[in-house]
């Protein structure tokens, strides 16, 4: 029987609609659906041992054996403990035999025979003072290992969907297959000498060998990461460059911004500012990233750059993920862009500074909101510049619906990014943005003093922070939970507060977290900013974007809770002055592992080299919210391939600068993988 691979699974023997919907949990519901649900990772079970090898490395064999033996006896009973069925049964082959006992396997009393040869894996274990191979994989020799005898696919499985219950499905369509048609161009397939697709799908079920493993997961990790930057490549060519309204920057705004500043620019905040001026004043719409690291002075450059869409005569919106955040930003740029002359209002689901009829006027210049921006109230009469803070916290339906604000086609757009992102990762989501990247921190700053909190140093701790407070610098302190876990092993918000009381009667302490109404909290952050605050308790909702200059201590609760980027990016709500600064982290566990990325983050204080870490330890999705449209679906491709992403995005450009319509290639242009892109959304 052949299938086509749009057939729904119940067609495969052995699923009817109550496996068929346990597979749906596995969002496996077509034939395709299930040989593109690729193995997490294979189990080498293809060394298939003399028993009397096994039973001579007792009693520490490897993890899992394999043998292939005759069954020379078999009972069946329930133990008096428990009522346990058990399976017990003697195997031999030409070098000895060996014990054979199954748990809660009653089905055996019919699968299993005296007499006939098998393939068990299995660890081995102690049962009734023998050494045994216990609830090992069991196979007739005469059929084709499926189970033991290789290196055996382990899948993610669900209830009801066990690794067993695929490979059997999986086994059943591959062996059906003769040849799908192919996928690449098979100038690219030879050029690369790529697996053939089919041979692929096959080998990475069921590698016939370690080569054919790796040689299956190169060709199918190629093809992701092509069709994404094809994608990207696709994009930028066809719409990356949009016709935009070109701004009339004058040469004297850069000298005069500077002037009102009451500090120096880094050399690299300058150039930022002079490649987003060159965009404006082109007559195609900017399509920019500005990326910098925590507290690397990203919102300085926008604002230079919102100064110049503003004198050009047009109205600027600046839309962030939070209203904390919103707030923040209004209350720095405001008191700058008052010495242009500048009209600044703020847009949040609590706050509006301007009716909506002043902003459609033209009498606000610059927009600051949360996502109420993009309410149908909102309307504007000559956007020309779009900025989002955090592009990747918002739907990619949410930042379009801000642009569509415009009344010209493309506005010119600047994403502002902080997130740190490793360069591979870059490299395949941004590539179809100009980027601008700022490296170094503003001058003055010192590196933030990075520390374990513990029971030894509390003691200096709490004099530090009494030190601080003294001086009137704020304390940040930041829980993972608003009320107390059942476990009592996480800290919150209800359980810290107490304990500060404590340890600093004096403190004037005050809590923030995602729950508050918004006026509540907008309320605390200034009391915060205006030093009203001495202790500022919260969750990990001020991680983006706060900015208190007097902010010199973080003491950040469960630590191992956090990534090593989002701890980064709470670190770096200290540090933002020429203060000294100071970060603890605290943490109840003595995991191994954990100990030593915690200890990667207190020697570590650059983002991207954590970013890095912290793709490798938990996969993208640590950086990209998960309401992210768009983000890279994939299921092989490693992000750390650096060799691979640029070889994929140098056969995409290569294939578009032949064909920009991809008109000869209908089949790679159906299958595109777009990502986050800005025009094409």
């Amino acid at each position: 029987m052949f299938f086509l691979l749009s057939d729904p699974i119940t067609k495969l023997p052995g699923i009817g609609p109550s496996l068929a919907v346990k597979f749906g949990l596995l969002s496996i519901q077509t034939v395709d659906d299930l040989i593109g649900y690729y193995p997490r990772r294979w189990e080498d079970l293809s060394v298939v041992s003399p028993v009397a090898t096994v039973l001579a490395t007792c009693p520490a064999p490897p993890q899992k054996v394999t043998i292939k033996a005759a069954i020379k006896s078999i009972s069946h009973f329930r133990s008096p403990y428990k009522r346990m069925f058990i399976t017990n049964a003697i195997a031999e082959d030409a070098s000895g035999a060996m014990r054979i006992v199954w748990f809660n396997q009653p089905y055996l009393r019919t699968a299993i025979k005296a007499g006939e040869t098998y393939y068990l894996s299995g660890p081995m274990g102690n049962w009734q003072n023998h050494s045994a191979l216990t609830n090992p994989a069991l196979e007739r020799a005469t059929d084709t290992p499926l189970h033991s005898g290789g290196l055996i696919p382990i899948y993610s499985e669900t209830a009801g969907i066990s690794s067993k219950v695929i490979r059997r499905a999986a086994r059943h369509i591959l062996n059906t297959i003769r040849h799908l048609p192919e996928s690449l161009p098979s100038d690219i397939v030879a050029t690369h000498q790529l697996m053939p697709l089919t041979e692929a799908l096959v080998n990475i079920h069921f590698p016939t060998s370690p080569q054919n493993l790796q040689r299956a997961k190169q060709r199918l990790s190629f093809e992701e990461l092509f069709s994404v930057q094809l994608g990207l490549a696709f994009a930028r060519t066809n719409w990356g460059e949009l016709p935009g309204q070109p701004l009339l920057v004058s040469n004297q705004l850069l000298p005069k911004f500077l002037q009102q500043l009451p500090f120096t620019l880094t050399a690299s905040q300058l150039a930022a500012i002079k490649e987003i001026f060159h965009d404006l004043r082109r007559p195609i719409a900017m399509n920019r990233l500005l990326l910098g690291d925590v507290g690397s002075g990203k919102t300085i450059v926008a604002a230079a750059s919102i100064l110049a869409a503003a004198k050009a005569g047009g109205q600027v919106a600046l839309m962030a993920p939070t209203e904390v955040l919103a707030a923040q930003h209004y209350s720095n740029l405001k008191p700058l862009l008052d010495k242009f002359n500048l009209r600044t209002t703020l847009i949040t689901g609590s706050k509006k500074l301007s009716s909506s009829a002043d902003i459609a006027q033209g009498k606000c210049d610059l927009v600051i909101g949360t996502q109420a921006l993009i309410q149908h109230q909102v309307s504007f009469k000559n956007l020309n510049l779009v900025i989002v803070d955090e592009q990747h916290r918002f739907g990619v339906s949410q930042r379009q619906q801000l642009k569509n604000k415009a009344q010209i086609a493309s506005p010119h757009y600047l994403s502002l990014s902080a997130t740190p992102i490793p360069r591979t990762v870059f490299l395949t989501l941004f590539s179809d943005l100009d980027t601008s990247i700022l490296i170094n921190p503003p001058v003055g700053r010192l590196p933030i003093i990075t520390r374990l909190a513990t029971a030894n140093n509390l003691a200096k701790i709490q004099l530090l922070i009494n030190r601080e407070i003294r001086a009137k610098h704020c304390i940040f302190v930041i829980a993972p939970l608003i009320e107390l876990d059942k476990t009592a092993r996480r800290s919150s918000i209800t359980s810290e507060l107490a304990r500060l009381r404590q340890l600093f009667p004096a403190a004037s302490i005050a809590t923030l977290h995602g729950k508050m109404p918004a006026e509540e909290k907008l309320s605390v952050m200034q009391a915060v900013q205006t030093g009203e605050v001495d202790i500022l308790l919260a969750t990990s909702v001020i991680e983006v974007g706060i900015d208190v200059p007097g902010a010199t201590v973080i003491w950040i609760k469960n630590a191992e809770r956090f990534g090593l980027a989002q701890l980064h990016q709470l670190r770096g709500r200290v540090g933002r002055s020429d203060l000294q600064s100071y970060c603890f982290i605290e943490t109840p566990t003595d995991d191994l592992e954990t100990s030593e990325r915690l200890k990667s983050f207190i020697h570590i204080n650059d983002g991207n080299k954590l970013a890095q870490m912290d793709l490798v330890m938990r996969g993208p999705g640590a950086f990209f919210d998960t309401r992210q449209s768009g983000f890279l679906k994939l299921k092989i491709a490693n992000l750390m391939d650096e060799d691979l992403i640029k070889l994929t995005h140098q056969t995409a450009k290569h294939i578009i600068r032949q064909d920009p319509t991809l008109k000869n290639y209908p089949e790679l242009k159906s299958r595109l993988q777009l990502p986050v892109l800005v025009h094409a959304e």
